[in-house]
């Protein structure tokens, strides 16, 4: 009974990986806006007073207003150490956001505009594809395919024929998008505006087992 259930079939084993560099068309800048004051009725103030000046100054430089959304506002005490322990020096008021820009083009004028204001943060600037899925499906149809060529050829020069699959074993699919805590090009630099971006990376691996006739 054991050895029925031994399958004792030949077989071939293969790995197959793929790549895909895609252009990003899509950015996305994650900042944060905060008001700090004695009382925090001053520090809500400048909070929206920054808010305001922040969509003021998009509308002014014609950016559509919906790549702008904004969170719910946080507030709390500022406290600083001295030697004598923590002493309370003021109130803040804050509230995350989120830009997302589909014309790259215009990326160094966004970013200009909102390293402008001192109390808006930058926290995180990356750069993905909107065809991300598609892209994540492709790289994986590629390995499949790179893994079939490489059984076919293995088995072509050893006097062998593939036959059906017996078994596929997708691995880990990776992709990168360009990311950065920070981007602070000088607005004068010379073709700024049409620097190339870096491409995202997608990869992927699949294991796949034929039988061989």
């Amino acid at each position: 009974m054991c050895a029925q259930s031994i399958d004792t079939r030949r077989y071939i084993e293969v790995d197959g990986t793929a790549k895909l560099l895609a252009e990003p068309d899509l950015g996305r800048w994650s900042i944060q806006i905060r008001g700090e004051a004695a009382t925090l009725a001053e520090a809500s103030a400048s909070l929206e007073s920054s808010g305001q000046s922040l969509i003021d100054a998009l509308d002014g430089e014609g950016f559509d207003p919906s790549i702008l959304r904004l969170s719910a506002i946080s507030s709390g005490r500022i406290y600083e150490s001295t030697r004598e322990g923590r002493v309370m020096k003021g109130y803040y008021a804050e509230r995350s956001a989120v830009l997302e820009l589909k014309d790259l083009l215009k990326r160094q004028s966004l970013e200009s505009l909102l390293l402008h204001d001192d109390q808006v943060e930058i926290r995180n600037v990356s750069t993905e594809s909107t065809e991300h899925e598609e892209l994540r499906r492709q790289v994986l149809l590629n390995a499949a395919a790179a893994a079939k060529s490489k059984a076919k050829a293995l088995a072509e020069t050893l006097d062998a024929k593939l036959g059906p699959v017996l078994s596929i074993e997708q691995g880990n699919a990776e992709f990168r998008f360009q990311t950065s805590n920070m981007v602070n090009i000088a607005a004068s630099a010379p073709g700024i505006e049409e620097a190339e971006l870096e491409k995202l990376t997608y990869q992927a691996t699949v294991k796949v087992k034929f039988e061989l006739q």
